[in-house]
């Protein structure tokens, strides 16, 4: 039976004075009410997401129009084999994509429920108390009635939708 041998692997840890530097700290006990969401942007539209709805972020690929579809689908992108439709929503919620970002394509959904968004720049998270919940400003009818919830961080409102509901909307 061959003996085994536990090697050192990393760096030790840093003094304090360089780890209060590096911004290198004791984690912080997680607060088990805080709502961690996705947060991405549409244009002016600070979005959400849940972790678990979105499966890809990827950049834009080839957009395969189809024709007389609602001007919100911009057609199909065919993602590791896969076809999925891709959605624009900066029409329906009147606004236009920030031209300094780069767009991508995050896929919202798994397996055969799986849609393409068109968002600006990369999502991040973020993480917001159940008091920062807020009532929503008035949203264009088609978004209004799968809203989620919507939430305030600083001067912004951010909302989470039923992405699945959102996208077969514009569809029917």
């Amino acid at each position: 039976m061959a003996a085994t041998y536990q090697l050192p692997v990393g760096l030790p840890p840093l003094p304090p004075e360089l780890a209060a530097l590096a911004g290198v700290g004791v984690a912080a006990e997680p607060n088990p009410n805080e709502i961690v969401r996705q947060a991405f942007r549409i244009g002016q539209m600070h979005l959400l997401a849940p972790f678990d709805v979105s499966s890809e972020l990827t950049e834009m690929p080839a957009v395969y129009p189809l024709p007389r579809m609602p001007a919100n689908l911009l057609g199909l992108v065919n993602l590791h084999g896969r076809i999925l439709p891709l959605f624009d929503l900066a029409t329906l919620f009147e606004t236009e994509h920030m031209p300094r970002e780069k767009r991508m394509l995050l896929v919202i959904g798994h397996g055969n429920n799986a849609a393409g968004i068109v968002i600006d720049g990369l999502p991040r998270r973020m993480a917001f108390l159940p008091e920062s919940q807020i009532v929503p400003p008035a949203l264009p009818a088609a978004a209004a009635g799968a809203l989620r919830a919507s939430y305030s961080a600083g001067r912004d409102a951010w909302y989470e939708f039923d992405y699945a509901q959102l996208l077969d909307q514009l569809v029917s």
